[in-house]
């Protein structure tokens, strides 16, 4: 089956596409085309104007199983692990507890997907999350080896730095770890530790990085080593954020992330957001808003060696697409500030995944493939992939009463 998807504007996100549409092939999931409308498709979904479509976004670092709410161990700390300690010793650790891992890891893959989130990377062991993922609505990265992160005291995830980053580099996979995430005098040798391991490459991709010196930004650049930031996290525990305009500076391939809720923001769009102000009220200077739109998208498919699956619309890549409400004469600013009633639908390989009620007739023709039901989201009537109302319920089940997660603006009717 041929669908041809056409917005007012593509971002590609390369370029800015006028008078084209997309034409996906659903068997496959993949792009046919980019072009002028030619018919030759079996659905047709004209999206009129004032819509923008981008790529899927990509979540560029999420811990899915501490999808909860709310945050916990406000600093500034030292490190990493007093925050830990405070999280664990904390009565809404006990209370996210009462909810099994699966529900969880739904709970972090519909946060993601109603944000116009397609593809995740989830900072976990493979034995945490293989058995979930391939039941979620949003793709999560499954070919990497990891660490948690590189110092002594670390969570000992993974067979060693060494082992999992040659590992990586067999597979031609990403090496993922956290990476001086803290100011303490372990937390800033993190760079030192991986040139000891020979684990600095381009495979490397690193969370955080807030003690970075300029030495380290240039070894990475240098290593063409890949870096994510997660700046309301790092702002939570640490009262700053990292040095990015010097990461920019030195050409390194930034991605943005969410992080957990329990540190980090709701959503990749908050942290779009806050991103663009935190930059400016740190160096005085506007973060371009097309350069967010990267950190979303084409730069963490380089980053995590997936760039012939995501991160741009073109021919052979998978239809994983985000439809926008295009608001004023910047349609990257149209993704920057927009919010939950701005994303018209998401489509993953091509399958529409989510999108307001008033596209129900493209539903229609779907509901052979997946099945849908409807949700109340931010106050307006959704089409959406699987039973969220249902997921919901039961996890008030688990913890004993209706807890409100602001990450998911759900309403269920008593």
């Amino acid at each position: 089956m041929v669908i041809f998807i056409k917005p007012e504007l593509i971002l590609t996100p390369g370029e800015i596409l006028e008078n084209k549409g997309i034409y996906v092939e659903v068997d496959t999931g993949r792009i046919i085309d980019v072009k002028e409308y030619v018919g030759k498709s079996d659905i047709n979904i004209f999206l009129g104007p004032n819509t923008v479509v981008i790529p899927g976004i990509i979540n560029a670092h999420d811990h899915l199983l501490g999808s909860y709410w709310p945050r916990v161990g406000e600093g500034p700390h030292i490190s990493w692990k007093p925050w830990d300690d405070m999280l664990k010793s904390s009565e809404v650790y006990k209370e996210r507890s009462k909810i099994p891992n699966f529900y969880l890891y739904v709970l972090g893959a519909y946060k993601n997907l109603i944000s116009g989130v397609t593809t995740v990377s989830d900072h976990i062991p493979h034995k945490v999350n293989q058995e979930f993922i391939d039941k979620l609505p949003v793709r999560v990265i499954s070919e990497y080896t990891l660490a948690h992160e590189v110092s002594s005291y670390d969570l000992k995830w993974g067979d060693g730095v060494e082992i999992e980053h040659k590992r990586a580099v067999q597979n031609n996979w990403p090496f993922i770890t956290h990476i001086e995430e803290g100011f303490d005098e372990e937390s800033m040798k993190g760079i030192d530790y991986l040139e000891s391991y020979g684990a600095l490459t381009d495979h490397t991709v690193m969370i955080h990085g807030l003690a970075l010196s300029d030495e380290d930004l240039d070894k990475i650049s240098k290593a063409g080593a890949h870096l994510v930031t997660c700046p309301i996290s790092n702002y939570f525990m640490f009262k700053r954020i990292a040095r990015l305009k010097e990461w920019f500076e030195r050409n390194i391939n930034v991605s943005l992330g969410t992080d957990s809720p329990m540190s980090g923001g709701m959503n990749i769009l908050e942290e779009a957001k806050y991103l663009k102000m935190a930059y400016k009220v740190k160096y005085f200077q506007d973060l371009d808003n097309r350069t967010i739109v990267y950190m979303v998208t084409k730069n963490p498919a380089k980053a995590f060696r997936i760039q012939n699956k995501v991160g741009r619309i073109e021919k052979g890549l998978f239809a994983d697409l985000v439809v926008f409400r295009l608001k004023g004469n910047d349609p990257f600013g149209s993704v920057v500030y927009s919010w939950f009633n701005d994303i018209e639908m998401v489509f993953i390989r091509g399958i529409p995944y989510y999108g307001f009620s008033y596209y129900k007739e493209v539903f229609d023709k779907f509901s052979g493939i997946v099945d849908y039901s409807k949700a109340i989201i931010d106050g307006k009537e959704r089409i959406i992939v699987g039973d969220l109302e249902g997921y919901v319920k039961t996890i008030w089940n688990f913890v004993g009463f209706k807890k409100h997660l602001p990450f998911l603006p759900i309403f269920i009717k008593d």
